[in-house]
């Protein structure tokens, strides 16, 4: 029996729909199964783990010469470098994988922290931490090369914490400390949102609040921002516009749930999440809905995990 050519072209187009459906996945995978590092608690000490891709077996940082507790682990653009600090240790840069040299931040007197990567133009903005007149004090900075160049990238009064820079490279978001202090009452600690146009060198608070808002996160195309806030009691994971538009909360439920960390495609966000006194990774769908745990060491592991960072190879 001899196929007419109608069926034979429907055939082949159906095929050739198919293999390329099965390439597009094939790409929206290997840009969505990214890397990830964060840390976890193994006989008394927080150390940095990484995978290759989602639910790859962890693996340790090869560099193991640093000790004390590591966290605030951040991927670089090449996703081949993390960056963290280590508790009264300061700031490091080590690869990943390999016997690659490590290089501290030197910053004198005080202590930085809280790695941030520029994409755009490789720099690591952290923060440094001084003590004046029995007064803590911040200044944003960056270093560039081997972290042997320092320079300021904003002085504000008060603590400047938790920085993350845009994925284009060109807007700053961070939280800015305010003591207020009425003529009656109890002083308070607010903590706000703030971004900082690094061209221009403009810097302004993106949200109105009287709550504690902490650890900004661009979302991958650099839209929204992510970040924990106790507006509605207890910490939960929402995000908004970056003009400070459209407040969303994202989550809801039992436990403390900080460091939210985007997924490379946008579509999910990962947390640390605090319960009972233990923390551990958890993830929700950037738009909010049932919260499920993420378990690399599998289900049965009793590690305690947090500071999860998630980035597309390249990025």
């Amino acid at each position: 029996m001899v196929m007419p050519f109608s069926k034979i072209a429907n055939r082949a187009l159906h095929r050739c729909a198919a293999i390329f459906a099965i390439a597009l996945f094939l790409v929206a995978s290997k840009n969505t199964q990214a890397a990830l590092v964060f840390s976890a608690l193994q006989e008394g000490v927080w150390q940095v783990y990484h995978q290759p891709v989602p639910n790859s077996p962890p693996q340790r940082m090869a560099a193991r010469t640093i000790s004390g507790d590591q966290g605030a682990p951040r991927l670089s653009p090449d996703g081949k470098r993390v960056a963290f600090e280590v508790t009264g240790g300061g700031l490091h840069v080590c690869p990943l994988e390999g016997t690659g040299d490590c290089h501290s931040v030197a910053v004198g007197q005080g202590y930085p922290v809280r790695p941030a990567w520029n994409a755009r133009t490789g720099e690591l903005i952290f923060v440094h931490f001084t003590f004046k007149a029995d007064e803590e004090q911040s200044t944003m900075k960056r270093g560039s090369g081997n972290l042997t160049e320092i320079t300021p990238v904003i002085e504000q009064t008060g603590i400047q914490d938790f920085p993350d820079v845009s994925p284009d490279g060109r807007t700053l978001a961070y939280t800015s400390w305010l003591t207020v202090m009425p003529y009656r009452g109890a002083v308070s600690v607010v903590q706000q949102l703030w971004t900082l146009d690094l061209g221009r060198g403009r810097a302004g608070q993106l949200l109105l609040s009287n709550a504690s808002d902490i650890h900004p996160r661009w979302s991958p195309d650099g839209t929204r921002l992510a970040f924990s806030s106790n507006r509605s009691g207890r910490y939960e994971i929402w995000t908004v516009g970056a003009k400070g538009n459209d407040l969303r909360q994202i989550t809801e439920g039992p436990g403390e749930k900080t460091w939210p960390a985007w997924s490379p495609d946008g579509s999910r966000l990962l947390f640390t999440h605090t319960q009972g006194g233990r923390s551990g990774l958890s993830l929700v769908t950037s738009d909010g809905g049932a919260i499920t745990p993420y378990t690399p060491f599998g289900p049965d592991a009793a590690l305690q995990l947090k500071d999860a960072d998630w980035r597309a190879e390249g990025d």
